[in-house]
């Protein structure tokens, strides 16, 4: 029952936090499991499946900050639109 390699033990989380857990409500890591350090050493390069899968999400990325420019542009214009039929209403309405 006692296992001395028990990953969830106190014992083996201490090293990262105290007896009790704290909890942190932006981190999103509270209480999901057993916190490992990263293994000593330079970090492993990318499979090429998850190379693949980053660049996916850049050009997802890429689009969607195009899109988001896109909506700002026609909303900056409608307002400019508008503003330019409100004076034009303005305008005909004061030299009638």
């Amino acid at each position: 029952m006692d296992d001395p390699n028990d990953p969830y033990s106190p014992e083996n989380l201490s090293w990262n936090w105290g007896r009790q857990p704290q909890f942190r409500p932006f981190s999103g890591r509270w209480m999901r499991g057993p916190r490992v350090p990263p293994p000593p050493g330079p970090p492993r390069k990318p499979s090429k499946a998850e190379r693949e899968l980053q660049e996916r999400a850049d050009a997802r990325a890429e689009r969607l900050h195009l899109v988001g420019l896109s909506n700002a542009g026609l909303i900056i214009m409608s307002v400019v639109l508008g503003a330019v039929v409100v004076v034009l209403v303005l305008v005909l309405v004061t030299h009638h």
